[in-house]
């Protein structure tokens, strides 16, 4: 399935779809310590994302940290938090048609985050690799 097109000078090729990359420095660790909380906004997430969730699984781990995956129609969605360090890996592949970058403020605000380093790529363009990386703060801090 074929995500879109990227033009860059005289190229123009496919690509299969967004990968955003997200490391969410200095959260709330009471946040990313609640597996149903972070669950809630993953599927909140992919709601706004216009995202089929097909299956999930998130483990609390002890004494602290959870892993999340959300199985979607058009990839994954997941998180990996460590609570004693205040950080989240956050990690969103689609092949749908919205750019998950959209919702890096959102996942921002949830998870209290000061900042965070995000990685955007378009995947699949064969002669090409699209990639941005940004450092992105918090509006709301």
């Amino acid at each position: 399935m074929a995500h879109g097109l990227i033009e860059k000078g005289e190229q123009t090729l496919e690509t299969k779809g967004f990968h955003v990359i997200i490391d969410a420095f200095n959260c709330k660790s009471s946040i990313l310590d609640d597996a149903k909380e972070l669950e809630k906004q993953l599927d909140l997430t992919a709601e706004r994302l216009e995202m089929i969730v097909l299956d999930r699984s998130f483990h609390k781990f002890e004494p602290y940290g959870v892993t999340g995956t959300l199985i979607l129609s058009t990839s994954h969605m997941s998180i990996h938090t460590w609570p004693e360090k205040n950080y989240a890996a956050i990690d969103i592949y689609t092949c749908g048609k919205k750019n998950p970058f959209q919702e890096v403020q959102n996942i921002l605000q949830y998870l209290g985050a000061e900042y965070a380093v995000v990685y955007n790529v378009s995947r699949g363009a064969e002669y090409m690799a699209e990639q941005s990386v940004r450092i992105i703060r918090n509006e709301n801090n």
